[in-house]
């Protein structure tokens, strides 16, 4: 501190003030013209309130309450020190809600559906917290497609078709729900490099028969959709099949070689470039349905979810350019 400081330090008046409780219980007994209201707000006994307040009488020496018969009146003195005191105390609540405010991280739920958590959005989270660093984010696996509460979390991630969104946006709990379009999707097939042998091809369509098909039970209709498409004939389907719960486990055996498994293309841009999975029939495909953020009429005005779904729309636009690419 420069000798100018010290100077200005030296000469400052110190602020002779009586304790904080005493002034809390008199504000309230001002305020609420009641010992006992002014207990129940403090959530103290009404002995500690009128403790409090003849100990600041004591310290001011000068009397601010009394009784008419049952009433608590101010007197001169204190009808003169509370409107100025319920200033300071209200000016110190709220720089100390401010400070909170500052200090307090914000908490955004988001619901996504396996594949696309495991694939494409936890990839990519890192980038968001940098961006966002006061904001975390709890992410749930949630495979309810069409019956689930958009209100359960802040933001739901769910694929549709725009006539399946449409009629979601018909219903009654959906009202004021907003969704936003982020990443289209298609389903292909895909298969691990390792797959493929020279006594056991995947290069026409008929060699699909001798792989296995790795379904998902997430995705029942998927597979017979995709054979529709490719305009194979049962006699040319595969014979051999492996179930799975979900797409992200059929993906993860693909990965592994154990057959072909059919998957978004929007989420393995990245696996096929690394030369980890193979399109062996890119031109077939099933879809297109798109990504959407959901969210609830109770997260408007919330600033962590709103950065959320504009940081979704900025990686899914960032992902088409780079299938396109």
């Amino acid at each position: 501190m420069n000798k100018t400081n010290e100077l200005l330090a030296s000469e400052a008046p110190r602020r002779s003030l009586p304790p904080l409780s005493m002034l809390r219980a008199f504000e309230a007994v001002a305020r609420h013209q009641s010992v006992t209201l002014a207990a129940a707000e403090l959530h103290v006994t009404q002995g500690a309130v009128s403790h409090q307040v003849k100990a600041l009488e004591h310290w001011l020496d000068a009397k601010l309450v009394q009784r008419e018969g049952r009433r608590i009146v101010l007197t001169t003195a204190g009808a003169a020190y509370a409107p100025s005191l319920s200033t300071a105390l209200d000016l110190m609540a709220d720089a100390t809600r401010s400070l909170q405010r500052r200090a307090r991280r914000e908490r955004i739920t988001v619901s996504a559906f396996s594949t696309l958590a495991t694939y494409w959005l936890i990839p990519r989270l890192a980038d968001f917290c940098a961006e966002n660093p006061a904001v975390d984010v709890d992410l749930s696996t949630n495979y309810a497609r069409y019956d689930f509460d958009p209100a359960a979390s802040d933001v739901s991630i769910r694929c549709y078709t725009s006539d399946e969104l449409r009629s979601q946006l018909q219903r009654r709990d959906w009202r004021g729900v907003e969704a936003g379009r982020f990443l289209g999707e298609t389903m292909t097939l895909v298969c691990s490099p390792a797959l493929v042998t020279p006594t056991r091809p995947l290069a026409a369509l008929d060699d699909i028969g001798q792989h296995a098909m790795l379904e998902s039970r997430s995705t029942p209709t998927v597979w017979a959709e995709w054979l529709q498409a490719a305009g194979l004939d049962e006699a040319h389907w595969p014979r051999t099949r492996l179930s799975f719960d979900h797409v992200h486990l059929a993906l993860n055996a693909a990965l592994q070689g154990a057959g072909m498994a059919l998957a978004p293309t929007s989420l393995l841009a990245e696996l096929i470039a690394e030369g980890a999975l193979r399109q062996p029939f890119p031109h077939i495909v099933v879809g297109p349905k798109d990504n959407y953020w959901i969210r609830a009429p109770r997260t408007q005005g919330n600033a962590a979810v709103a950065a959320f779904c504009a940081w979704l729309e900025r990686c899914g636009l960032a992902n088409m350019q780079a299938i396109a690419d």
